[in-house]
């Protein structure tokens, strides 16, 4: 008796495989970042204190554990939650920490600074993500919008 393995048949197993390995994750400890409606219209002068370029803020109540806003330059703003990407929850709100964030459940820290391009950044794990960001619009005057 004899068996012969034929091509078709190998590709037939080994392709599953591969795809099966391509989307597995080796960091299991971190959840994904759960999907939260956002929409607000933040007024410059009144909601955001008209901050200056390099400033940001702190704003309740929305997204999943609230929002940062940093403004990068004078026509620029980026929004960030305020929820820990490692331990993703309400339960896990990260604190101003002078230029930084600290997550008080796993002591992960984010970059807040007056570069725009590490702002949200880890700067010490173990959260491996940055900080979740969501669209910002400026309408050149006095309103600011965060959406998805």
């Amino acid at each position: 008796m004899r068996t012969i393995i034929s091509k078709s048949n190998v590709r037939f197993f080994l392709i599953p495989v591969l795809i099966l390995f391509t989307f597995m994750r080796c960091d299991k400890d971190e959840i994904p970042f759960p999907y939260v409606s956002i929409y607000a219209n933040l007024a410059l002068d009144t909601q955001l204190g008209n901050m200056l370029p390099g400033e940001y803020k702190t704003l309740d109540g929305y997204g999943l554990g609230g929002l940062i806003i940093f403004r990068a330059d004078q026509n620029e703003f980026l929004a960030f939650d305020r929820a820990c990407t490692f331990e993703v929850s309400r339960d896990c709100i990260l604190i101003d920490d002078v230029s930084m964030f600290e997550c008080p459940c796993c002591e992960s820290r984010f970059w807040m600074v007056h570069n725009a391009d590490i702002a949200g950044t880890v700067y010490q794990g173990p959260a491996n993500y940055p900080l979740k960001q969501y669209k910002c619009y400026f309408n050149g005057t006095n309103t600011v919008t965060v959406t998805n």
